[in-house]
């Protein structure tokens, strides 16, 4: 993680910079993310999900039991924060440029409704380098079709093999998308248990120390 303050407006603290890229509030949205607008997003997260709720302990506050209960605690909060993490570093590392799109990319690039969406709506760290990122090549190959009107026009001079193809590749587009959103319910789905976990412990923690010191009170006594 990067310290300091962001050199990019508000990086470090609005969630912007994770979901469009950091920079200023009027730019278009970026879904491939320079090393600024990476380095921002690792600080909103750090300010916002990555937080210790205590201290490293002493050397001699190791030995006690209640040292012992504490680093015990310290990992049951570590575990959580890491589900707690763990949406906003997949999409970090699906903002990064990537090396698998290059080539299909510059496939995808040979006909002009593709080259006109591309230049309109591309992101600068995709321009410059060739490469998008995973998020931003999945909304490209989505976008490119269904909000371009020139691609309608590409779709009327197809035919034969072409048009074959090019209904693959949206069968293949639509695939991966469904399979997006499974793997997000699945996270989601852990983070839920997760907070599920709290509530029971929030709820149940108070009452089961209350007849705990009742116990020990009748133990007393006996």
């Amino acid at each position: 993680l990067c310290s300091g303050e962001s050199a990019l407006p508000g990086g470090d603290k609005e969630v912007r910079s994770l979901l469009a890229g950091a920079g200023p509030e009027d730019k278009a949205p970026e879904l491939t993310f320079t090393k600024e607008q990476t380095d921002a997003a690792m600080m909103y997260l750090k300010n916002s999900v990555r937080r210790s709720p205590g201290r490293a302990l002493k050397k001699g506050e190791v030995k006690t039991d209640s040292g012992r209960q504490y680093i015990g605690m310290m990992t049951e909060h570590d575990a959580i924060q890491s589900a707690a993490e763990q949406p906003q570093l997949a999409m970090v590392a699906a903002s990064q440029p990537n090396e698998a799109t290059k080539d299909v990319l510059a496939e995808t690039l040979q006909t002009p409704s593709s080259i006109a969406w591309f230049d309109e709506n591309a992101s600068a760290e995709a321009k410059r380098t060739g490469m998008m990122s995973l998020r931003e090549f999945e909304s490209f190959e989505v976008n490119r079709r269904y909000a371009n009107t020139d691609y309608q026009t590409d779709l009327q001079a197809m035919d034969g093999d072409n048009l074959l193809r090019e209904s693959i590749r949206i069968q293949s587009l639509q695939t991966a998308l469904l399979l997006g959103i499974k793997q997000q319910l699945q996270e989601n789905a852990i983070i839920s248990g997760q907070q599920l976990s709290l509530e029971g412990a929030q709820y149940y923690e108070p009452r089961l120390a209350q007849k705990l010191q009742q116990a020990a009170a009748g133990a007393t006594r006996q």
